[in-house]
């Protein structure tokens, strides 16, 4: 009797649907989000108020996280952690980097400005002067309610605060009355300094106060005066926060990085 023997072929596994993406090519995605959400806020800290800002951090960031949603089948669930660390990175540009970026392109701050040249400037969102001196012996001081919100006609206070101000006047001509104002403001009970290292700071376009008199106790603010928000370190205060924001950046994405090569950091690692 003779036997056959025949070897039947080995079934092939079929390919997998999705293959685990290259962990290069995960992290040059996250590396994307996370520096392109950053660098579209920057115009936003740079040339528009706090508050503003806050709202185009949220409405902008809500489609970044379905387009992370999205990912997720392609790239993993570890995509979201680029999503999450690009909110970071857009809180450090509305803080931090958009007036660094102003200043070092020098849209939104000007600098070496006589006093005399202040109303050309108005529009920026910092000034800082050159060869003036602050007239301290004409100091007012006054309390009131800062404005948390003003829509339609009605007003949401905060606490009330502690202003001083004091004539900003020329060298060349320290009679001559410019209607600039250094300004200073403290909670109650802990006093405001103007420091000797500053020079501007940052130029208010609208009273951070109630304007409602009946609302203030002490000297009135003088009606229609520009007033600068003298910052204690003037331009270094900016361009430090600037290179630690940069910095703070850098350090996100080494996070990132972390996690995109994670399996090959740690080879036992769990998928994410």
């Amino acid at each position: 009797m003779i036997l056959g023997f025949v070897e039947s072929p080995r079934r092939k596994r079929p390919n997998p649907q999705n293959p685990d993406p290259k962990a290069t090519f995960v992290f040059w995605v996250g590396f994307l989000i996370i520096l392109g959400f950053a660098a579209s806020l920057l115009p936003f800290g740079a040339y528009l108020p706090f508050s503003v800002s806050v709202w185009a951090l949220v409405i902008l960031f809500l489609p970044l996280l379905f387009f992370g949603i999205f990912l997720i089948s392609k790239l993993g669930y570890v995509i979201l952690i680029s999503v999450f660390l690009s909110l970071l990175g857009g809180g450090l540009s509305i803080l931090f980097l958009g007036d660094y970026f102003g200043y070092m392109t020098k849209t939104t701050v000007a600098t070496e400005i006589s006093p005399e040249n202040v109303t050309k400037y108005s529009e920026f969102k910092f000034i800082f002067l050159k060869d003036f001196q602050l007239k301290v012996d004409e100091e007012g001081s006054f309390q009131a309610p800062i404005v948390v919100r003003n829509r339609g006609g009605a007003k949401h206070y905060g606490p009330n605060f502690q202003f001083r101000f004091v004539p900003i006047r020329s060298k060349s001509d320290p009679n001559r009355d410019l209607s600039l104002y250094a300004l200073c403001m403290s909670a109650i009970g802990s006093g405001c300094l103007f420091s000797e290292f500053a020079k501007g700071g940052n130029v208010m376009k609208e009273s951070v106060w109630d304007s409602d008199p009946k609302n203030r106790v002490g000297i009135s603010p003088v009606s229609g005066a520009l007033y600068l928000l003298w910052k204690p370190w003037g331009e270094d205060e900016i361009k430090t926060k600037g290179v630690w924001s940069l910095g703070s950046l850098g350090f996100l994405i080494l996070i990132w990085a972390g996690f995109a090569f994670r399996k090959k950091l740690l080879p036992f690692s769990e998928e994410i």
